[in-house]
């Protein structure tokens, strides 16, 4: 069997690399497309990559934010995505709208790749709907795969149906993929929500990219280690260096701040506080206390993974980071702190304190360890692939 894995972003490749080991140790061929800007990542994990689109459009989607003037709610809605999706509907459809303008740069690179080489089951990212377009022109199933995060374009009836839509299947002759197909789900249910489409649970398996162990990381510090991240591709953290390290300065605990940058970049560290350079989340957490992020799904899960309660410090202008914050809560695991809104000196020192003091939400981190740990490996998938490819 030869299995199309479609990522969407740098981001989201770790996700898609457990599965993609798993269907080529059972034996079947694997490509995985991606975008130029991704290409490495696919590479760095020994899979074999298919470059599609250019470098240009994949920079300006990255480069689109939610409008600094939008109107963030007060609380993501408990329902979501069953009611009312967290932002307005114009902020809604122009999401879709980019996320469908990217799939439409990347259709001919990828339709063409398939007629080629013609895979027989697609499985993409469910915010790369150009994999839907591929499948849908070489005539075989496809399955999508989420990032613990209900985001990703699907329509249920074709009154949703936008024309942008329809007219990437029609250029390839294509009949347009409409109605929900299944999703391989790695949220445990701590962490979900409610949703219409149809769900393959499946245990995340924590992969952050190759790295060597420095040997500071196996001496266990007498206190606390706290682990502060802001993902392996966003700036966000990068660019609140400055304020992070004035609000962690001599608390007791070791921090360790794992994000891009040297020490020149905000002048000298505290006393408590240590750089990483380039090192795996999974090799640095399971030697740390607490995790605080940016509210990024991948760094969450793999905290998760290894039973750390979380402190969020989401950027304004991503929804997805407030709803992981959201879930974080839900789940009674951490804590968000919401600069725009808490703009008290000291919030984040606080919420550090308060989760490393209160057990309870270490307690209810280890819950959600076991969830990820009780759902079936991405080899137990396999069959279901093997069996959607031939049904």
């Amino acid at each position: 069997m030869r299995v199309l894995f479609v990522a969407h972003g740098a981001s989201h490749v770790p996700w898609a690399v457990p599965l993609a080991w798993a269907t080529q140790l059972a034996g079947h061929e694997v490509r995985v497309a991606a975008r130029p800007q991704s290409v490495d990542r696919v590479k760095a994990a020994g899979l074999i990559a298919v470059p599609i689109g250019d470098r240009a459009a994949g920079d300006a989607f990255a480069a689109w934010r939610i409008p600094d003037s939008a109107e963030r709610p007060e609380r993501i809605p408990a329902d979501w995505p069953m009611g009312p999706l967290p932002w307005p509907e114009e902020r809604r459809l122009s999401w879709a709208s980019q996320l469908i303008g990217l799939a439409d740069s990347l259709a001919d690179d990828l339709v063409a790749f398939a007629r080629a080489w013609r895979p027989d089951l697609v499985v993409y990212d469910i915010g790369a709907v150009v994999g839907l377009v591929a499948a849908a022109a070489v005539g075989v199933p496809a399955v999508g795969y989420s990032w613990c995060q209900p985001v990703g374009i699907y329509f249920l009836d074709e009154k949703e149906v936008p024309p942008a839509y329809v007219r990437m299947f029609e250029r390839f002759g294509a009949e347009p993929r409409i109605g929900t197909d299944t999703w391989i789900d790695t949220c445990p249910p701590a962490l979900s929500r409610p949703s219409r489409v149809p769900r393959m649970p499946m245990r995340y398996i924590p992969y952050n990219g190759p790295g060597a162990v420095p040997d500071w990381l196996l001496d266990r510090p007498g206190r606390p280690r706290v682990c502060l991240s802001g993902g392996i591709t966003t700036s966000n953290f990068a660019d609140r260096r400055r304020q992070l390290l004035d609000e962690v300065a001599g608390l007791d605990a070791e921090v360790v701040l794992a994000v891009a940058g040297t020490e020149d970049d905000a002048g000298p560290l505290p006393a408590n506080v240590r750089t990483t350079g380039w090192l795996p989340l999974g090799a640095l957490l399971p030697t740390c206390d607490l995790l605080v992020h940016h509210g990024g799904a991948g760094t969450g899960m793999t905290g998760f993974a290894h039973g750390l309660p979380q402190v969020t410090v989401p950027d304004n202008t991503e929804s997805t980071q407030w709803l992981w914050g959201e879930l974080v809560e839900q789940a009674k695991a951490g804590i968000i702190v919401e600069p725009d809104r808490q703009p008290t000196p000291g919030a984040l020192r606080t919420a550090i304190e308060d989760v490393l003091g209160r057990p309870g939400y270490a307690e209810h981190a280890r819950q959600v360890r076991q969830e990820i740990e009780a759902m079936p490996l991405p080899g137990e998938l396999v069959s279901r692939l093997e069996a959607r490819a031939t049904a």
